[in-house]
């Protein structure tokens, strides 16, 4: 079913097919997947799961080198093994290019992500394609790419995508979810694939969020062709290293959770483009992002335009009160407190589960892992807001948000 529901968003919507013969290509296009499945590589059971409820453990493997704390009851336990018996069941990891110390880089994140598929759980990874962060305010290219012309930078970024996920596959961590991007409402590897985006009416801009211009002078159509070109380059990477029977899934991955009119300007562009993807990822972090209804009419609407599954690929909500802005604290309705973190994580698994036809597929919440860490000083002292584990390395209400204990 996996299989067939990927195929029918490929199909043109028209009325103009007779409804037989509708009928008959969805019953081909049964037998075709019933008969698939014997040859098929095993899929993980938290990737044929109806819904995801998943988490980015980047950082993971970095806090526990540093002593963090996880505790299962009373007693010391694997983070992993705490996440899953709560009911988490994929993990997203970013990848950048060239870190300056190893975290987040290929072999870093390849001995994470089989520690993950051994564990049984479903994998997603996020390339950002950058040596830092990239995100709506930067997409900065990796410092070995920055010199290469344009022609170049796109055979690089098709190649490096599937030399990684050919690392991953032989490593026996094959992604069941791939982002080629991250954030990338403003396009990736700036300033050659950068794009304008329209101004919101819902996002908060505050501090270092704010509207990032291209540099000018700005030719719309030729900075959309170059950004174009570069996410169908590295789409036609994943697709390169993978084969049907992977089960790999490509995610589009921009920060509207809650912002209709800039998610369609977004999606009708692909969508002119035919561009080859499967997953619509949206941010949601309510100061940012607009209220929660905003959410789910998003969702609704993208769903209903573009008969393609959707996910939160990131979220989160402070269990301590962070005092933000007036701003900022407009859409924050649900207390700062441990109790209000978990509200706030049901009410998002919900507007998603609830979106049309079945076709919310995923939350992942962000950077959960952040724990105790004996020794740590200043801000590292204890976790950050946003986690859901305490400052003893206890999990938070918020870790049994599908109540699984």
């Amino acid at each position: 079913m996996h299989c067939l529901t990927k195929e029918r968003c490929r199909f043109p919507f028209s009325n103009r097919i007779p409804c037989h013969a509708r009928m008959i290509a969805a019953i081909a296009l049964l037998v075709v997947a019933g008969c698939a499945t014997h040859d098929a590589a095993p899929v993980s059971p938290a990737a044929r799961a109806p819904f995801c409820l998943g988490a980015d453990i980047s950082t993971l493997a970095d806090v526990e080198r540093h002593g963090g704390v996880y505790l299962d009851g009373d007693k010391p336990g694997d983070a992993l093994a705490v996440f899953m018996k709560h009911g988490w069941t994929c993990f997203r990891l970013r990848l950048w290019v060239d870190p300056r110390n190893g975290v987040n880089g290929l072999e870093y994140t390849t001995k994470l992500a089989r520690r993950i598929k051994d564990a049984g759980a479903a994998l997603m990874l996020d390339f950002h394609y950058s040596d830092w962060w990239a995100d709506p305010q930067k997409q900065n290219k990796p410092a070995a790419w920055a010199h290469l012309d344009f022609e170049a930078l796109v055979d690089q970024t098709r190649t490096y995508t599937a030399q990684v996920i050919r690392t991953l596959k032989d490593a026996g961590a094959t992604p069941d979810f791939v982002q080629v991007g991250n954030e990338i409402t403003g396009g990736m590897l700036w300033p050659d694939g950068q794009v304008k985006v329209p101004v919101s009416t819902v996002k908060v801009f505050e501090g270092d969020v704010k509207v990032i211009a291209p540099p000018g002078p700005y030719d719309d159509a030729a900075q959309w062709g170059h950004f174009l070109r570069l996410l169908n380059a590295g789409i036609a990477g994943v697709r390169s290293a993978t084969i049907p029977q992977d089960h790999v899934r490509i995610i589009i991955h921009i920060d509207c959770g809650g912002d209709w009119p800039v998610t369609r300007w977004y999606f009708d562009h692909l969508a002119a483009a035919r561009v080859d993807y499967d997953i619509i990822g949206q941010s949601y972090y309510p100061h940012w992002h607009g209220t929660i209804k905003n959410l789910r009419d998003n969702l609704r609407k993208t769903i209903r335009r573009y008969h393609k599954d959707v996910m939160v690929v990131e979220t989160a909500y402070p269990s301590r009160d962070i005092h933000p802005s007036p701003a900022a604290a407009r859409n924050m309705i649900w207390p700062q407190t441990p109790a209000g973190q978990k509200q706030f994580l049901t009410d998002v698994i919900q507007a998603v589960k609830e979106a049309s036809g079945g076709h919310g597929i995923g939350v992942f919440y962000w950077h959960p892992e952040a724990t105790f860490t004996p020794g740590a000083t200043g801000r590292l002292a204890r976790p950050d807001a946003n986690s859901v584990f305490d400052a003893t390395g206890r999990p938070l209400p918020a870790m049994n948000v599908l109540g699984a204990d």
